[in-house]
């Protein structure tokens, strides 16, 4: 039986570790088909998906991403901005043209991220578990490489599916008073309290959960962004060589 909408999103934990149990085909089919009905910018379905079964390619995305399981654990999809496809079914040059520039761009990336979120969604309404993989863009152009895309195509996300092998606790929220504004961006008097509050949470968090424990907090997490921004500076480059945004 599957959960609720409200109830899975409360209890989302990423999965990286996945038992031996094998996904089915026709779970994986009912997975994609209905996160399908997710929002797609224009109706376009800028996107597409990219079963990785190859060992070897596997054993190269484990590399790229530092997750040695995504080489042997559940199944494996890429999922891809993809307006390869919109280009062959347009029928004038501009609007050829237009499927390439940076609207268009975004737009792909935005439905390939609406994609994957509903694939999360469905998946642990079923009780299986995933992991998202934004590693997948350590190494772009590996990507590229290693999956033959073509012009008007780039990976967005690696996505992981499988049966948990353990249930993670759930890491906290920011609350409202961080993150919701009424008319314009006004921050309120509490939000600096909202702020030292959460970061006692999720010390809280990090210090007490069942395995991987440590001393975390939430300045220390911004941090990270310095590693990951340092691997993706080529990604828009990268975008230009594959087609995308020409008026850049």
């Amino acid at each position: 039986m599957s959960n609720s909408v409200i109830e899975t999103l409360q209890h989302h934990c990423t999965q990286r570790d996945f038992t031996d149990q094998v996904v089915s085909d026709e779970t994986l089919a009912k997975i994609i088909t209905t996160a399908q009905h997710a929002p797609s910018s224009q109706y376009l379905q800028a996107y597409s998906l990219i079963e990785v079964t190859d060992p070897a390619i596997r054993q190269a995305l484990a590399k790229l991403t530092t997750r040695a399981t995504v080489a042997t654990q559940g199944r494996l999809l890429v999922v891809i901005a993809d307006q390869h496809r919109n280009v062959q079914l347009a029928d004038t040059p501009a609007a050829q043209q237009a499927l390439t520039e940076l609207d268009r761009f975004l737009g792909s990336v935005e439905d390939a991220t609406l994609m994957t979120e509903a694939m999360v969604m469905v998946t642990e309404s079923l009780g299986l578990g995933s992991v998202v993989l934004g590693s997948i863009n350590n190494d772009t152009q590996a990507v590229i490489d290693l999956l033959h895309l073509p012009k008007l195509t780039l990976p967005v996300f690696g996505f992981q599916i499988g049966y948990p092998s353990s249930q993670p606790e759930t890491k906290p929220r920011l609350g409202l008073d961080a993150i919701l504004f009424k008319n314009q961006y006004v921050e309120p008097t509490s939000y600096q309290t909202e702020l030292t509050n959460f970061d006692q949470r999720l010390h809280a968090y990090y210090a007490n959960r069942s395995s991987h424990a440590r001393d975390e907090h939430l300045r220390d997490m911004t941090k990270e962004a310095l590693g990951s921004a340092a691997k993706r500076r080529d990604f828009f480059k990268i975008a230009t060589r594959q087609g995308f945004l020409p008026e850049a």
